[in-house]
C-alpha cells in the first residue's frame, strides 16, 4: 500500500536507506541535496529540518527567495520510505518552465512496480484539495517512464523547452458557486469592481493599489459596460496575494443565455507569463460551472498566450465568428469547454 506521509523523525531511518539507494541522484520533491548529508547526520538538525519541511505548507511561512509554500510527502510502502514528492501551491517563473507544482521521485530500487502512478495519483488529490487546478508537472523528455507517469494521471502536453516536457493535469478542484461576492484563487483576489471605482478607471485616476498599466483599455471596456451595483457577472480586479496589486480584470459579459456564458480577462504586461492566469481563470470558470453554466471565450487568432491558457483549462477551439476591418473571416476564435475531461 502507498501513502504520502508527512516528513516526520520516526521515518529517520528508512529516509536514510532510501537516500543511500538513490546515492548522488537528485531526489526530486525533497528539499534535499546530496550536500546535506554531513549537516542533516546529526540528529538535532535533521529534526528542525523536518519541521522546516512541515512549516512550508503554511501561507504564512517565511520562505527563502524562489520558494513557493509547498505540501512536502515522503513516499511510503509498508511502513518504508520509498520516495519524495511535493506539491507546491504556486508557480515561480522558473517553475513554469522547469519544476511545475508537483515535483516526485522514487527510489531506485522501487522503481517500475507502479509507485510512481500510485503516489502522483495522491498528490494530485493533494492538489484538489488546496483548490488547485490544473496542475503542471514536469519531466526530462528523455524520461519516457516518467512521461508514461504523467499521461496516465491525465496529463496533456502542452510544449517542450529546453528539453523538458510540460504536461498539464486537471485536478477537479471544488468551488462554490459564482455569486456577487470574491472568488479566492491560490494567487489573487478576484474582487468585483465598484461604481465608484469603475468611475475613477473611466477618469484616469491613478490609485496606489493599481499596479503600472492599471486599468488597460480592455479594462476600460469592460467596466464601461457595467450597469449599477456589482454582481456575479460584473467585472473584477486581480488583486494579486504577493503584493496587494490589482494587476488585472477578469468578468462575464453579461448575464448567461440559455445557461451559458461568456468570460473576459487580461493582465498587465509584468504579471503576464508567471502562471497567474491560468490560477485566475481555472478559479473563475469552476465557479461558473459550480453554479450549473456552460463557459465559452473568444480570442484572436494571433493570441497564442490566451489559446494556451485555454487549452490548459480543457477548452478546445469550435469556430471562427466575425470578421476583421476588411471582412477577412475569422477575426476571432470561439472556445468552449469539455466538462466531462
Amino acid at each position: 500500500m502507498i501513502e504520502l506521509v508527512r516528513p516526520t523523525v520516526d521515518l529517520a531511518d528508512s529516509w536514510w536507506a532510501m537516500v543511500d539507494d538513490f546515492g548522488d541522484e537528485t531526489m526530486h520533491g525533497s528539499s534535499y541535496r546530496p550536500g546535506d548529508r554531513d549537516v542533516l547526520r546529526d540528529p538535532e538538525a535533521f529534526e528542525e529540518w523536518v519541521d522546516w519541511l512541515g512549516r512550508m505548507e503554511r501561507p504564512d511561512e517565511a520562505l527563502p527567495e524562489g520558494r513557493v509554500p509547498s505540501s512536502n510527502r515522503w513516499i511510503v510502502r509498508d511502513g518504508r520510505v520509498v520516495g519524495t514528492i511535493a506539491v507546491r501551491h504556486g508557480l515561480t517563473p522558473s517553475l513554469l518552465v522547469e519544476g511545475g507544482h508537483i515535483g516526485y521521485a522514487v527510489a531506485p530500487g522501487s522503481r517500475r512496480q507502479g509507485v510512481a502512478g500510485e503516489a502522483l495519483g495522491l498528490a494530485l488529490a493533494l492538489a484538489a484539495s488546496r483548490g488547485i487546478d490544473p496542475v503542471l508537472v514536469t519531466c526530462d523528455a528523455e524520461n519516457t517512464a516518467s512521461t508514461r507517469t504523467i499521461r496516465s494521471r491525465g496529463g496533456m502536453l502542452e510544449d517542450e523547452r529546453d528539453g523538458v516536457l510540460r504536461h498539464w493535469v486537471r485536478t477537479g478542484a471544488p468551488a462554490q458557486p459564482i455569486g456577487a461576492g470574491p472568488v479566492e484563487t491560490r494567487q489573487a483576489r478576484l474582487v468585483p469592481i465598484t461604481g465608484p471605482e469603475a468611475v475613477a478607471m473611466r477618469a484616469g485616476e491613478r490609485r496606489a493599489d493599481w499596479a503600472e498599466g492599471y486599468p488597460r483599455e480592455d479594462d476600460l471596456d469592460a467596466v464601461g459596460m457595467m450597469r449599477g451595483d456589482p454582481d456575479a457577472w460584473s467585472p473584477r480586479h486581480v488583486v494579486r496575494r504577493s503584493d496587494g496589486l490589482a494587476v488585472g480584470s477578469i468578468g462575464c459579459f453579461g448575464p448567461p443565455e440559455d445557461g451559458v456564458v461568456e468570460i473576459g480577462y487580461g493582465l498587465v504586461p509584468e504579471a503576464r507569463s508567471r502562471g497567474l492566469m491560468t490560477d485566475v481563470l481555472s478559479a473563475m470558470v469552476r465557479s461558473l460551472e459550480a453554479a450549473g453554466l456552460s463557459v465559452v471565450a473568444h480570442t484572436e487568432p494571433g493570441n497564442v498566450p490566451s489559446h494556451r491558457v485555454l487549452a490548459r483549462l480543457g477548452f478546445t477551439r469550435v469556430e471562427e465568428t466575425g470578421s476583421g476591418t476588411s471582412g477577412e473571416p475569422g477575426a476571432e476564435w470561439l472556445w468552449a469547454r469539455d466538462v466531462r475531461g
